[in-house]
């Protein structure tokens, strides 16, 4: 019992120092990288639960941690998100958007042209679209190369004429800034709903960075398929009025599109390894029945990965088109994804 008690205490000084110590080196960190200062009030923490453990019991030791831990939190709320910071050019631009009736009019949607993953050509635009005219939903997944599970997830929502925009969930980084998953966990990276072209969002994943893309019809009703739309918006909106963080496990990229699905829906998603580890959020959707499920997951995913198709498609008009394997219209600009 007394090996149990002292790996118990062991154990929770532990933890209480894993936090401890990236809250105060991370929290409200930007681009610039870790303060020296960071680093001597890390020291000093750490200094005071050692001494305390070795120059009077472990339950000081673990009180002295108790309060640290409280003053820490306390400070790390302190910390607040913003909209005014020295944005990464590709994030410099916040999407927004008009709702008048059925009419979306949505602004600033990226319509970027890569030469490769850090040369471009910056545009945005502005487009209405008539949620009357919404023909269907597309769930779209890219598993990260070499990190088993990390992906990331989007949404692109057809309207009739063949028009497309896509929404991903991201966070929004400072100029220089790279993410991190620890920092994600610390107040560090502000989100931005970015609504872009699918040539730009899509396009720069499967044909500059090579990464494999998977794009899904998804099954819902039209009714349904309006409300996930309008539900972005109207989060999308909300954040331009007041920022929020990211948080790589319970605000990211899939945790905000599974809520946007349960709030217009019955689905209960259960949160488990599918949705905070988003390379197998297809295998979740295949379960729940969102997805083609009619073959195995294994033939819903090679019919649904659509890298051949985009490099064959490169920054033509009709690309959303011809990823999805269907023939191009008479007027080649007709088919676009933007306006």
């Amino acid at each position: 019992m007394r090996f149990l008690s002292l790996a118990g205490q062991f154990a929770l000084l532990a933890i209480g120092l894993a936090w401890l110590v990236p809250a105060v080196l991370l929290t409200g960190g930007g681009a610039q990288g870790i303060s020296w200062w960071r680093y001597g009030v890390a020291g000093v923490l750490v200094l005071a639960v050692v001494l305390a453990w070795h120059l009077g019991s472990r339950g000081l030791a673990l009180g002295v941690l108790a309060v640290l831990f409280v003053g820490v939190f306390v400070w790390t709320r302190t910390v607040q998100p913003s909209h005014t910071r020295d944005w990464a050019p590709d994030l410099v631009r916040a999407s927004h958007a008009e709702v008048q009736g059925s009419r979306v009019t949505l602004h600033d949607i990226r319509n970027f042209r890569y030469r490769s993953t850090t040369d471009w050509d910056a545009a945005w635009y502005s487009a209405t679209y008539d949620t009357r005219d919404l023909v269907r939903a597309w769930f779209i997944v890219e598993p990260f190369s070499g990190f088993e599970g990390a992906a990331h997830t989007m949404v692109s929502f057809e309207f009739s004429g063949d028009r497309f925009v896509a929404f991903s969930v991201e966070i929004r980084r400072e100029r220089g800034e790279t993410y991190s998953v620890l920092g994600g966990l610390f107040r560090q990276y502000e989100i931005i709903y970015v609504a872009g072209d699918e040539r730009d969002l899509i396009q720069l994943r499967s044909n500059h960075r090579r990464d494999d893309v998977y794009l899904y019809p998804v099954r819902a009703s039209q009714e349904r398929t309006v409300a996930f739309f309008l539900d972005m918006v109207q989060r999308m909106n909300g954040l331009q009025a007041q920022p929020e963080f990211y948080n790589s496990i319970t605000s990211n990229c899939t945790t905000n599109l599974v809520r946007h699905l349960e709030k217009v829906s019955e689905t209960n998603v259960p949160y488990d390894h599918r949705t905070l580890l988003p390379a197998y959020s297809d295998e979740l959707a295949f379960a729940l029945g969102l997805i083609d499920s009619d073959v195995s997951l294994a033939e819903t995913r090679e019919r649904h990965r659509i890298n051949t198709l985009a490099l064959a498609a490169q920054d033509r008009d009709d690309f959303s088109l011809r990823i999805r394997g269907r023939a191009p219209t008479a007027n080649p600009a007709a088919a676009a994804s933007g306006p």
